[in-house]
């Protein structure tokens, strides 16, 4: 797994995210909002300039969004990192913010991004950075994770009673990290000894550590996912439920290599299906969203191309969906007509709680304890 946050817990931050804070591209910047550990000082939009983070996006946060990064330096706390909120298709660094970084660096800021394009790439920011004495830190850099890059998955047995849970999905930003964090949450209220698998830069961002899977080379993500996964349930005396955040959708025409890895290397015991209502067909492409219940079917029948002949194959046992666009009526409905589509437990995480799909993992997992593969 990554290492420890090279910034620190305390360290109070200024989130960049210019022109499109609250919209799909800005997924790091609320998702850290809501499950790191960080103080927030201010968030930079000039679109959004003069509001709360509350009243943007309804995450209980009362930090200002501002017009610019002046003006966050002036707000309490005074911020001391900036990260970068965005992550847009491809993960490269809109060339206006450059200026934006190196203002941040003059500040005295450290820098932290989710981006493929690396900061400590650009010689100039180094440079500064050096100057400056503050960090550079890229979220995504796969040789952060310690030992052999180069690790194959060999389906290792797990510990008798350890299951695991992939959360999967229609498409990207669907969800599957906001429900694996809030299962992971939920088991634990519950009474669970738990775990969360980060597999994207958000997640590393909230827990600390993880694999940038989308990083990783090819023959080796699945390897990297099953290492994470037998390194924390190591940590354990007994561990129980294991949650690994998903990624992409193995019907994304760009991403679903990613998937189909995460999936394998994972090996679950179960899968909770993360869907967006809104979606009619995977964002920017022109390839038709199946129903649910076709999408149950076909990543019931990816995981169990490596269990054949086993008796317990893995089953989706729940659907969570992301209903942010839509009043809580219209909510409760898409959740009915999930329900009856699919014959599975349904829920809005966020907005309903994951109690029900809690319960169905309990009822799906409570077999007798053996060795399973990995």
């Amino acid at each position: 797994m990554a290492p420890q946050s090279l910034i620190p817990a305390q360290t109070p931050l200024v989130i960049l995210s210019e022109g499109c804070f609250g919209s799909h591209a800005s997924k790091t910047a609320t998702g850290v909002i809501r499950y790191g550990d960080w103080p927030i000082a201010a968030v930079v939009d000039s679109s959004q300039a003069g509001q709360t983070v509350r009243q943007v996006t309804g995450i209980p946060c009362e930090a200002p969004v501002v017009a610019s990064l002046q003006e966050a330096m002036t707000c309490t706390p005074t911020p001391k990192a900036l990260l970068i909120g965005t992550a847009p298709q491809g993960g490269g660094l809109p060339s206006e913010w450059r200026a934006i970084l190196a203002e941040a660096i003059r500040e005295g800021l450290h820098l932290i991004s989710g981006l493929h394009e690396f900061l400590t790439d650009d010689p100039e920011l180094v440079a500064l950075a050096k100057a400056h004495q503050v960090l550079l830190w890229d979220v995504r850099d796969p040789l952060a994770l310690p030992g052999p890059q180069n690790v194959v998955a060999l389906q290792q047995a797990r510990p008798p009673a350890c299951r695991v849970i992939t959360l999967v999905g229609s498409d990207c930003c669907v969800g599957k990290m906001v429900s694996a964090l809030e299962l992971y949450q939920g088991a634990k209220q519950a009474g669970k000894q738990v775990h969360f698998i980060a597999t994207g830069q958000t997640g590393i961002l909230i827990s600390g550590n993880g694999v940038p899977l989308d990083r990783v080379i090819g023959d080796f993500m699945a390897g990297q996912v099953e290492r994470c996964i037998m390194q924390a349930v190591a940590q354990t005396p007994r561990p129980e439920w294991v949650f690994v955040e998903g990624q992409g959708s193995l019907l994304h025409p760009g991403y679903s290599g990613v998937t189909m890895a995460l999936l394998h290397g994972s090996n679950p015991d179960a899968m909770i299906l993360c869907h967006n209502p809104e979606l009619t067909t995977i964002w920017g492409y022109a390839v038709p969203m199946p129903p649910l219940s076709r999408l149950v079917t076909i990543y019931e029948e990816a995981a169990s191309w490596i269990r054949q002949g086993e008796e317990r194959l893995a089953k989706v046992v729940g659907v969570a969906l992301n209903t942010s666009a839509f009043s809580d009526e219209e909510a409760r409905h898409l959740v009915e007509e999930a329900q009856r589509e699919t014959g599975l437990p349904v829920t809005d995480p966020v907005r309903f709680g994951v109690s029900g799909l809690v319960d169905a993992l309990n009822a799906t997992l409570n077999w007798a304890t053996e060795e399973t593969p990995v």
